[in-house]
């Protein structure tokens, strides 16, 4: 038994070590057959991407989350154009998102029925395929969005709030802390945005809370404080050294000098 013991111990310690990922990116797959998504949902995590899969689009969770890349399987469908109905009921916000479409082979016939523009994989396919393709849409996704920075856009400059080294996308609702997106829920987006476009006034707690919560919210307005401390944790803000978001003690906060 001691012998079994130190057996598993030196099989244990000359196993290789799983990569530790540095930086994580979300995929939301949605399939109606979420079973023949696992070698692919597998073979994206090990590549370091968070992945969630759902059975719908329409009336679930997966509308309401914000995602790096969107995968819809439509292989099997019998609407006549199923990419478009896909489209069709994405929220603006999700329609600016890169996603990639999963296929029967027949539907990319010449008949039209599959705008030329959509991102397009034949399914099943093997998983490092969808692998690649998944990386090449990020890249083309990234170097686009690069150059529209770059570009004097008036339109675009418009949906773009700078404070220091944050970044605030308000056509996608999408936060970024040096480059890096910063994963926020929808109330503190709203905090940090209200902060922003405050320009460094002070804003009351009253404020915040009749704006975001409505005239109608009756509870305490300390709903405010938890939520701008879990802000602040997640932007990595210091209470003490504050490089983004200032108490105003008895009155509410500001970005921070």
């Amino acid at each position: 038994m001691q012998k079994q013991a130190q057996e598993m111990t030196v099989f244990d310690m000359s196993s290789p070590m799983p990569e530790v990922c540095e930086m994580t990116r979300r995929i939301i797959i949605v399939s109606p057959f979420p079973g023949r998504m696992h070698e692919l949902m597998r073979t994206l995590m090990e590549a370091c991407f968070d992945v969630l899969v759902f059975h719908r689009w329409e009336h679930s969770e997966a509308g309401a989350l914000q995602a790096d890349l969107l995968i819809f399987d439509v292989s099997g469908s019998q609407d006549e154009d199923p990419v478009g109905a896909f489209r069709e009921n994405m929220h603006p916000v999700h329609a600016a998102v890169p996603t990639l479409f999963l296929v029967d082979e027949q539907m990319l016939g010449t008949d039209g029925s599959i705008a030329a523009h959509e991102e397009l994989l034949v399914w099943p396919a093997r998983p490092q395929e969808g692998l690649h393709h998944v990386r090449r849409i990020l890249r083309s996704e990234a170097v686009r969005t690069s150059d529209i920075e770059a570009s004097t856009n008036i339109e675009h400059l418009r949906d773009q709030l700078i404070f220091k080294d944050l970044r605030i996308d308000r056509r996608r609702m999408t936060v970024y802390r040096s480059g890096a997106r910063i994963d926020l829920t929808k109330t503190e987006y709203e905090l940090l945005l209200q902060l922003i476009e405050g320009q460094g006034t002070v804003q009351t707690r009253e404020d915040m809370l009749n704006r975001i919560w409505g005239t109608q919210y009756f509870g305490g307005s300390n709903v405010v404080d938890v939520h701008v401390k879990s802000l602040r944790k997640k932007l990595g803000d210091r209470v003490g050294q504050s490089l983004y978001v200032a108490t105003v003690r008895g009155v509410g906060y500001r970005l921070a000098d």
